[in-house]
């Protein structure tokens, strides 16, 4: 199947980080061109298409990635991971275009988040043969792609709207473009790591993956939802102003946990294949390594922004942001407790835990269903923060017994 040679893990790391930041930064320019070309209105018709097809990208996604990079003995095939997603795929659009149906929203608008919706797909098609290419140890393919559908479609987008002047034109081409590069780039590429197509039924390891993956698919639902909940309550509690200059404090620090997923998202296939091969030291040396990362990006984060961090702000948004400096710190503990969050989902995930986590999230989720009023009423927007930091700091806590049980009693069944 494989016929290039697998990378080291600091090469998988360097490329991956240096593709996604690329492509982040270009979805980024893709507001503020709107911003700068369309004006305000566009960008709130923007703005909520971006909002909507993210709370039903999940149901696509399916928190299948990291079971799929896992998969070392191949359980399913790449045809199973394909057909699967498309199906995940299909069932969001429809669930997507049920729910802007039924909101009072005009005939352009609606149009612009259906097809924003398809853009977000196309990425999600995109996700599976990134999986192919992060199994296979060799995600220069995957930093590549995302560099080339950075630059692709920002030019792209950017063009058409300095051309036509409207945005829905705009996210045509963006999605347009999108399946061009899988098409010649990712599909192309990834026939190097997949196996061709079987001609046997795909119909019960379709179901069976499906069934399988059901526990993560409703825990990234959750962990999505739980996470967004007391912004939520913000704007419910202290209005709308209140909740914008939350999420304003909230961009910058945004970057620590962005900049742990791209560490240790690559280690998922390392720490399957120690399992695999029952080298439990090496799967814990491997993790410790991850754990003591995180821990000082932790800490240097921490540092730079208690240091310089009122500064930058200020510089990135003026003086009107001063009276809401007290927000970061808590902003800062609470993006290190959802990047920690992170890591332990993804390694137990590999060991097979998805109801663990699953379980976890769900009591999560009430905490912050039931303590986000009383701590925003306390604290105000601080609250929020505390909120999470309270339900995440328990997900953790229960996600490491379980993880520590996990691997002592695989202990236990080496000779």
């Amino acid at each position: 199947m494989l016929s290039e040679s697998p990378l080291s893990i600091k090469k998988n790391i360097a490329w991956n980080t240096a593709g996604q930041f690329i492509y982040l930064f270009s979805q980024w320019l893709l507001t503020f061109c709107v911003v700068q070309l369309l004006g305000v209105e566009a960008v709130g018709v923007f703005s909520l298409a971006i909002a909507i097809a993210g709370a039903f990208i999940g149901i696509s996604l399916y928190g299948v990635r990291s079971f799929q990079v896992s998969d070392v003995n191949d359980k399913y095939s790449s045809q199973v991971y394909r057909i699967a997603r498309i199906i995940t795929s299909v069932l969001a659009l429809i669930i997507c275009a049920v729910f802007v149906l039924f909101n009072d929203y005009s005939a352009y608008i609606t149009v612009c988040i259906l097809v924003y919706m398809a853009f977000k797909i196309s990425e999600s098609v995109s996700d599976v043969y990134q999986g192919f290419f992060q199994k296979a140890m060799r995600m220069d393919y995957i930093g590549r792609s995302f560099m080339i559908k950075g630059i692709v479609i920002l030019a792209a987008f950017v063009i058409t709207i300095l051309l036509t002047e409207d945005l829905l034109a705009g996210i045509v081409v963006l999605c347009i473009t999108s399946c061009v590069v899988i098409v010649f780039y990712d599909m192309r590429k990834s026939k190097k790591f997949t196996l061709p197509k079987a001609k046997t039924n795909w119909l019960a390891p379709t179901k069976s993956l499906l069934l399988e993956c059901l526990p993560l698919a409703i825990f990234v639902s959750i962990f999505n939802i739980l996470t967004q909940i007391p912004r939520y309550f913000i704007e419910i509690q202290m209005g709308m102003e209140a909740l914008g200059f939350y999420a304003t404090i909230a961009m910058p620090v945004v970057i620590i946990q962005v900049s742990a997923s791209f560490i240790f998202a690559p280690l998922t296939t390392p720490f399957a294949q120690h399992l695999d091969k029952g080298d439990l030291t090496g799967f814990k040396r491997l993790l410790g390594k991850t754990v003591l990362f995180i821990a000082a990006l932790s800490v240097v984060s921490a540092l730079a922004f208690g240091l310089v961090g009122e500064w930058l702000l200020v510089l990135l948004f003026g003086a009107m942001i001063e009276p809401y400096v007290f927000l970061l710190m808590p902003l800062v503990a609470c993006t290190i407790v959802v990047a920690v969050s992170w890591l332990l989902s993804t390694v137990l995930i590999v060991l097979r835990k998805q109801k663990m986590i699953l379980l976890a999230s769900v009591f999560s989720l009430v905490i912050v269903l039931l303590g986000s009023i009383p701590l925003i009423n306390l604290f105000e927007q601080n609250g929020a923060s505390f909120v999470l930091i309270i339900a995440l700091a328990f997900y953790c806590l229960f996600c490491t017994v379980i993880l520590m049980k996990s691997i002592k009693d695989r202990q236990k069944l080496i000779p």
